[in-house]
């Protein structure tokens, strides 16, 4: 990230880069501050700075929105409720123009500032400490900082960047910056292969260092980075290395994460840290918490929310294609997460789904608020199918095991038995339908398209005026899968090629 550009947001424009949130945030202090001394003086100066990164992580154009939802309106399961300008549209036209602000600008600026903040961190540590005399705590929270950059770069990758198993990741992805930099830095992008090889450097790299095993709310640990890892050599293709982490996680957390059951399902959504969070945000407007204050809620989930404003954030609403889906099963336990409208004949419905459980209730909200909710990063369930996916690539002893993990992970969704296929019907088909249905919602579903090379076409009779847009249909070639670098990015790097 070139930083003649980011002091225009960070220190001109701070106010612009949060217009869309709520004012209580603006109030609190995060924390996200070095000391201007230049060096650490007590551990808990340490703690506050990274406690900072996590906060970025959370806030806006990040994990705070745009990242959520992002992988579920580009794909089948999930669609914009109205046309006009409203945030969900341009990505679910796949009609995003360098200029959004809201689409493109802010979603680049955001995790780079993470990554910044990272890379103060870990530089400051490692030339205070030079020489080994760092301690366990300090290597944790260096271990920690190391995965948020890796995850930041790993998300920026994905987003700008085409899929890793198009070509092995020859194509252009993002700059990777892992140091503090001048006002005269102007890199060129990296490839995707490069990319995707720092983010498992820095996830390795964390757990070499000794990252926490013990499960404390809020933070990462080995578990969640074993977990991050499968997802993300599951996106790469190293289907060895993504089976290996996944079962790892299954096999060994010692019951610190357990699937949810049929009986508690329907009642976990909603929860602060349930039994399958392996690594979760905190979000509460206005209520402190140990990140240094509480970090606002108004975006991700939210979009689901059922109501009848057109307030520019319930804007996603389930497909035709989804509730058929679900509906091929009627002992299904997830049929508890869809809902009709609160109001009879909706206008603010497409006609068609005026009737329809369109409305997906994963994210109710706490204290009755439905725009505090916690976005849980990676949940067990997740890491169950990784495991199914990879060991089926793999074969051998790990396709039996995949499938052992996949059974285990349905038996606790339906009381159907013909759902639980044996080894002749186990494919990767049908490891996608149970994605589909296990993970609507939580921004995933795009990128397992767009991984197994199977084409996105978008079927139901409520879609929106997609052929207009030639986005009733998209292959994992297609050139708009990568989002446009940002033309204030362009305009000032002369080394940052367009998509």
């Amino acid at each position: 990230m070139q930083t003649k550009y980011l002091p225009l947001y960070l220190l001109i424009g701070a106010s612009s880069l949060l217009c869309s949130c709520s004012s209580d945030w603006l109030n609190l202090n995060p924390a996200t501050a070095l000391p201007e001394s230049g060096t650490f003086n007590t551990l808990e100066d340490i703690q506050a700075a990274l406690n900072g990164i996590y906060r970025q992580t959370s806030q806006h154009s990040y994990y705070g929105d745009n990242y959520w939802y992002y992988g579920d309106c580009r794909g089948v399961d999930v669609q914009a409720r109205i046309m006009g300008k409203t945030r969900v549209v341009p990505y679910y036209t796949y009609n995003v123009q360098p200029t959004d602000n809201f689409n493109v600008v802010l979603p680049w600026n955001r995790p780079y500032l993470v990554i910044r903040q990272a890379n103060n961190l870990i530089h400051r540590i490692e030339s205070q400490y030079a020489g080994g005399k760092t301690t366990s705590e300090i290597d944790g929270i260096k271990a920690e900082a190391l995965v948020l950059r890796g995850l930041a770069l790993f998300n920026l990758t994905r987003m700008f960047g085409m899929p890793f198993t198009n070509d092995n990741g020859a194509s252009l992805g993002v700059p990777i910056e892992l140091n503090p930099t001048d006002k005269d830095h102007a890199p060129s992008r990296n490839t995707v292969a490069e990319c995707y090889n720092q983010v498992i450097n820095d996830f390795t790299t964390a757990i070499q260092l000794g990252i926490r095993k013990d499960k404390k709310d809020g933070y990462l640990n080995y578990w969640g980075v074993q977990a991050l890892l499968s997802r993300v050599y599951l996106n790469k293709g190293d289907y060895q290395n993504a089976f290996k982490c996944a079962s790892d996680v299954i096999e060994n957390n010692g019951g610190l994460y357990q699937l949810y059951t049929k009986d508690n399902y329907p009642t976990i959504w909603g929860q602060d840290f349930q039994s399958e969070s392996i690594f979760e945000l905190y979000i509460e407007t206005g209520e402190p918490s140990e990140w240094g204050g509480g970090t606002g809620g108004e975006g991700a989930p939210s979009v689901y929310e059922n109501n009848t404003t057109d307030d520019g954030w319930n804007n996603l609403i389930l497909t035709e294609d989804f509730l058929n889906l679900l509906n091929e099963d009627a002992e299904d336990i997830r049929h508890c997460l869809v809902e009709k409208s609160h109001v009879e004949n909706n206008p603010k419905l497409p006609e068609a789904a005026r009737s329809q459980m369109v409305f997906l209730t994963k994210f109710p909200g706490k204290n009755g608020d439905v725009k505090t909710n916690n976005i849980c990063i990676i949940r067990l369930s997740e890491v169950y199918l990784n495991a199914a996916e990879a060991g089926l690539k793999v074969g051998g002893e790990a396709r039996g095991k995949g499938l052992e993990y996949f059974r285990r992970l349905v038996s606790q969704r339906t009381s159907n038995a013909g759902q639980l296929i044996d080894d002749a019907h186990f494919s990767i088909e049908r490891i996608l339908k149970e994605r589909r249905k296990e993970l609507v919602g939580e921004g995933l579903i795009y990128f397992d398209f767009l991984r197994t090379k199977t084409p996105i076409e978008r079927k139901g009779k409520w879609h929106l005026d997609l052929e207009n847009y030639n986005a009733s249909k998209i292959l994992h070639t297609d050139k708009r899968v990568a989002l446009p670098i940002p033309q204030p990015e362009i305009d000032v790097n002369p080394n940052i090629q367009q998509n």
